[in-house]
């Protein structure tokens, strides 16, 4: 499976060592990794590699550099290529150490982070960024690259939190019955099935009276009807994943709350971009904000398919 296709006029042409300068353009397979050289940085290239070996598909590690261009300061003299090439080298060096048998490029791209890993997605299966860095992505915190990158980006994007677990676990995954929920769930149910772990489907249930309900709402039948909506999205999950362990529950409590409580422990935390309560015009809801934002372990968000895409 080639790492890259087709190069057009204007792009970059890789040199000996596996390195490509000036991403925009270039056709990305598999997992992009978003490298700055933190210590979370660092952290994200090792879920990658995780992931990239589970999935059997090529990694690129990308790094991002650009010129300042602010008000009038002193900015020390310093060639900002060269120092991106070196945290680019040292990222793609981690990753061949750790796994040596995978295939992986290191990408070089000038240009706002952000803006360049949301190019790489249109292509990539997945995105994995740390929470914030230093480096390519300096003074960035989270709000700004990752959750530019979790709302934009064509394929899901992992921002890696919390403490590593390499060994199986669980795959937490809200489900509220929106597209992006379902397409969270398959997201799910794919990494448990190929990564060995089992998934706990979470749905939040806020008991409390919500607006523009009638006063006198069967709560005990709407609780009810919402279980088994529940019931009825897992039918075709189990039969494409049958091996797969699951555990369902309805949970009482705001989606915020239910879900960063039922990943404590989590290996990851899927979610989707946007659920039902959300506005038309936000890419990223207030709840997968937050979960990326506050949770202890890694979380995936998925957006609902495009149109141009298969449902």
């Amino acid at each position: 499976m080639p790492l890259f296709e087709g190069r057009r006029p204007g792009q970059a042409e890789s040199d000996r060592k596996g390195r490509i300068s000036g991403g925009a353009g270039l056709m990305i397979n598999g997992v992009v990794v978003g490298y700055d050289g933190s210590k979370k940085g660092v952290q994200a290239l090792d879920w990658a590699v995780e992931e990239a070996r589970t999935r059997g598909v090529p990694l690129t590690v990308l790094h991002a550099w650009n010129v300042y261009v602010g008000g009038p300061v002193a900015v020390p003299v310093v060639d900002l290529q060269a120092l991106g090439q070196e945290t680019l080298d040292e990222g793609v060096e981690h990753v061949r150490k750790a796994a040596p048998e995978l295939s992986v490029r290191g990408v070089l791209a000038r240009g706002p982070a952000a803006a360049e890993l949301i190019e790489a997605g249109r292509s990539a299966d997945l995105i994995v960024l740390g929470p914030r860095g230093l480096g390519g992505f300096a003074g960035l915190v989270l709000g700004s690259v990752s959750a530019q990158v979790a709302a934009h980006a064509a394929c899901p994007v992992v921002i890696v939190r919390g403490d590593l677990d390499t060994g199986p676990g669980r795959v937490v995954v809200g489900v509220d019955g929106s597209a992006a929920s379902r397409s969270a769930l398959e997201l799910a149910f794919a990494e448990a099935d190929a990564g060995g772990h089992s998934v706990h489907a979470v749905t939040a249930w806020e008991s409390v009276p919500v607006k523009g309900l009638p006063p006198l709402a069967d709560e005990d039948g709407m609780r009810a009807a919402a279980e088994a909506r529940q019931a009825r999205l897992m039918i075709p999950m189990r039969e494409r994943h049958p091996g797969v362990d699951v555990r369902t529950e309805v949970l009482t409590g705001s989606p915020r709350e239910v879900l960063l409580a039922a990943s404590a422990d989590a290996r990851l935390l899927v979610v989707g971009s946007r659920g039902l309560g959300g506005f038309r015009g936000l890419l990223l809801g207030s709840v997968s904000q937050a979960l990326v934002e506050h949770a202890s372990c890694p979380v995936a968000v998925v957006h609902e398919p495009r149109p141009d895409q298969d449902a």
